[in-house]
């Protein structure tokens, strides 16, 4: 499926026109004119319930196309379909064309998303984390077709085999649905061990428990479910809900951090090299539930900070600055959306980090759903409590409430709670 929709539009916008004079990169900032890109953002419609998206380049033409798995309306586990199973693709026309829509089915309730080869083939495989796993379908994987125009081979699923992972149904004192099924909600790509092949890092936050699946060859995969350590510490302390994963030690060895929606903080794992983790740090979320992490170097010290998105009625940003001997809280950016009411704050949704002005310093994003709104902040690489961003600009989508957020050179994509639609946003 086609959609007669161009990038060029955004484009246009990003490239200087003939006779203009070039904008040096500290002013592009100061001269974005948020307004008219969000009159300009193009929409393009995707699967039902969208839940996550990313960029990454699936077809091998060189430009980040967009994933986006929609996890729909979640009902009993009971149910043959307990939720939506559709995943949707846009591929990248570049500087002219029409973005090409395809779709994809995966597992029930998929949350997330994240792209590398993990056979070897040279061919982008995706892997997705799916919250309502009837039938064990934890985690689906699509491997990446030999017919290209294919795309894709049909999905195959991985059961992690966890009694952790149990379907659980019931009906509250008003009859409604509960959902207590503690299924996948985020994931990772990365060679954990050292040996050359990608392997899986997967979260469960209502079973407090993550799994590291180690890349055996041949499509085969190995879990191996963490806290190792005996009843009562072999869970996590509440909510591991996005994973961030950097070598936050400078040791050489990839390093895990994860937002704990349950208990407010964030929780760090030590990995060995060998694909390994232990329990390293710990520290608070400094805002109330936090939903989604990332992880970058905010001042240019060779060290990866993390800024943590909150999406309770704290209603803010968090940097966690890394120093040699801790994290330290360095700063709260809120969004300065209004409030629906004293309880309800706005949901920070997502949080992203990149260089949107191309001065080389990571810009900061957040998805506020209750105000409609998509928020930026522009890095200064200073050090300093509240310094590490400045310069706050919103765009606002009217009822559509921002979910999730992916960059692309010269565009941010959005997502939205109360549509089935993407929204590409011309930046600086």
């Amino acid at each position: 499926m086609t959609i007669g929709i161009t990038f060029a539009g955004i484009l246009a916008m990003l490239l200087p026109q003939d006779g203009a004079a070039k904008v040096e990169d500290g002013d592009r900032w100061s001269r974005w004119n948020v307004a008219e890109a969000a009159q300009k953002a193009t929409i393009l419609p995707v699967c039902t319930g969208p839940y996550q998206v990313s960029s990454g380049d699936v077809n091998g033409d060189g430009l980040p196309d967009l994933i986006i798995p929609c996890r729909g309306e979640l009902l009993s586990p009971r149910l043959d379909r307990p939720a939506n199973d559709q995943l949707t693709v846009y591929l990248n026309p570049g500087k002219q064309g029409a973005w090409v829509r395809r779709d994809f089915t995966v597992g029930f309730g998929p949350y997330h998303s994240a792209i590398g080869d993990l056979d070897g083939d040279g061919r982008p495989d995706l892997v997705v984390p799916n919250y309502q796993s009837n039938n064990e379908h934890d985690l689906s994987i699509l491997y990446g077709a030999e017919d290209r125009k294919a795309l894709f081979e049909p999905a195959s699923s991985v059961a992690l085999g966890s009694p952790d992972l149990v379907n659980e149904y019931s009906l509250d004192a008003k009859g409604d649905i509960r959902y207590p099924t503690p299924g996948l909600t985020s994931a990772i790509i990365a060679d954990v061990n050292g040996d050359g092949r990608p392997d899986i890092v997967t979260v469960s936050y209502q079973s407090n428990v993550f799994f590291v699946l180690i890349n055996d060859g041949g499509r085969r995969f190995r879990p191996v479910r963490y806290p190792q350590q005996a009843v009562p510490y072999d869970q996590m302390l509440g909510g591991p809900r996005d994973i961030a994963a950097a070598d936050f030690d400078g040791d050489g060895t990839l390093d895990l951090a994860f937002s704990m929606y349950e208990s407010n903080l964030v929780e760090m794992w030590k990995g060995d090299g060998k694909g390994g983790f232990s329990p390293w740090r710990r520290m608070p979320s400094f805002g109330r539930i936090p939903y989604h992490l990332k992880a970058g170097d905010l001042d240019a010290d060779g060290r990866s900070d993390i800024v943590v998105g909150n999406r309770g009625t704290s209603d803010n940003v968090v940097v966690l600055r890394n120093r040699p001997e801790r994290f330290v809280y360095d700063g709260s950016f809120g969004t300065g959306t209004a409030k629906r009411g004293e309880v309800t704050a706005d949901e920070i949704r997502d949080v992203q980090l990149s260089d949107l002005d191309g001065d080389g310093k990571l810009d900061l994003i957040a998805a506020a759903r209750e105000s409609g709104k998509l928020v930026f902040w522009r890095g200064t690489s200073k050090r300093g409590f509240n310094q590490a961003f400045a310069d706050r600009r919103s765009v606002e989508f009217p009822g559509k409430g921002p979910r999730g957020i992916a960059t692309l050179p010269g565009a941010v994509a959005v997502i939205f709670y109360n549509s089935s639609e993407v929204a590409l946003l011309a930046t600086p």
